[in-house]
């Protein structure tokens, strides 16, 4: 798909290509281990440079842009396999935003002083959002909330936006990291980062205002995370075939050039046309949706397709690199591995399929 972007879009884009550079498989292996597990200093940059507010209305500080421009930036992260976590941060901004009046943390949010992110899965596969487990309650005169989140991209983070259930329905509330009751516990993840569980008990929290023209603060977080986890995903889809491809046009075999060999050539296709395929998805619904009007249903589509289709891309790449593809050494392993933990969270592609299938009332 060819997209046709504006003058500014393109210039976005290249700024974001031109951040990236600094980053790479290089920089990725350096943080396997580390906590946290990305450069506090390159988030502050990407705030200095506005993507953290992105989102954000210029009216609140922020750039007041849409998803398109979104896309395009994190589009660039996932080609560079950037560990900062641009895109849970920039649609957390957008969320403490929204209210009548300024929460105290946006700024921060904004600039990367202080990393916010979203704390939304209770469970291993995904969950339906508009129905949390974890539980809000005022006692003694201030809000406090119960309960567990999973796979919590915590790691250097200042604070979490928890959906929870309130008297009135789901809701969505801030937790700051030192709260009392708030109890992190790590996981590490196949590309050598880390995810953690967050247990909430009685915890202090604030409640976030949803949109005015949303129905809930925490369905349409989880909605523009789905976004935002497609647009990486197709960044790090495109980076591993174009490794790939150069790959075939320089490696020998039996005295030819393996890219001339047909059955590696009809493999080539495959993942080019999934590659194209999911640019079109991520780009159409980014063009057609208003960030705090996303339809839920293209939200669930759109991840359940880069999530299939870029654990096929990488692990095709993989194949088609022969045995040097299998190697840690090489690079292309990196893009597989970031590829799975992208499309783990928020629910997996057998999650998102089965929120479509509930959502469009079709039989699973």
């Amino acid at each position: 798909m060819d997209v046709r972007l504006t003058s500014e879009q393109s210039l976005l884009r290249d700024s974001a290509a031109k951040f990236v550079a600094a980053a790479g498989p290089k920089v990725a292996r350096g943080f396997r281990g580390q906590s946290p597990g990305f450069a506090p200093a390159r988030l502050r940059e990407a705030g200095e440079l506005g993507w953290l507010g992105i989102l954000v209305p210029e009216a609140n500080g922020g750039l007041g842009l849409g998803l398109t421009e979104l896309a395009l930036v994190l589009q660039q992260a996932g080609r560079g396999l950037v560990c900062e976590p641009i895109g849970l941060a920039a649609i957390s901004a957008a969320a403490l935003a929204q209210g009548p009046k300024l929460h105290p943390m946006l700024e921060r949010a904004m600039s990367g002083a202080a990393l916010i992110v979203p704390a939304l899965q209770e469970g291993a596969h995904g969950d339906e959002p508009s129905a949390p487990r974890t539980r809000l309650a005022r006692s003694q005169g201030s809000l406090r909330v119960t309960g567990r989140k999973m796979f919590v991209c915590a790691g250097g983070a200042d604070g979490f936006l928890v959906s929870a259930m309130g008297p009135d329905g789901p809701v969505l509330c801030l937790v700051e990291r030192d709260a009392p009751g708030c109890m992190l516990a790590a996981t590490q993840t196949v590309d050598g980062r880390s995810l953690f569980t967050l247990d909430l008990a009685d915890t202090p929290a604030n409640l976030v205002s949803p949109h005015p023209g949303s129905r809930d603060a925490a369905e349409t977080l989880h909605h523009l995370a789905l976004i935002a986890l497609s647009a990486e995903l197709l960044g790090v889809m495109e980076r591993a075939q174009e490794i790939t491809f150069d790959y075939l046009r320089i490696r020998k075999q039996f005295g030819k050039l393996i890219g001339s060999f047909q059955a590696l050539q009809h493999q080539a296709v495959n993942i080019y046309i999934r590659t194209e395929a999911v640019r079109s998805l991520v780009f159409q619904i980014a063009a057609n949706n208003e960030p705090f009007g996303i339809d839920p249903a293209l939200a669930i589509a759109v991840k359940a397709k880069a999530s299939e289709d870029a654990l096929v891309v990488t692990q095709t790449c993989i194949q088609l690199h022969g045995g040097i593809g299998f190697t840690d050494e090489h690079d292309i392993g990196l893009y597989l591995k970031r590829a799975m933990l992208l499309s783990s969270l928020f629910g997996n592609v057998a999650a998102q399929r089965r929120r479509y299938a509930a959502g469009m009332n079709l039989s699973a």
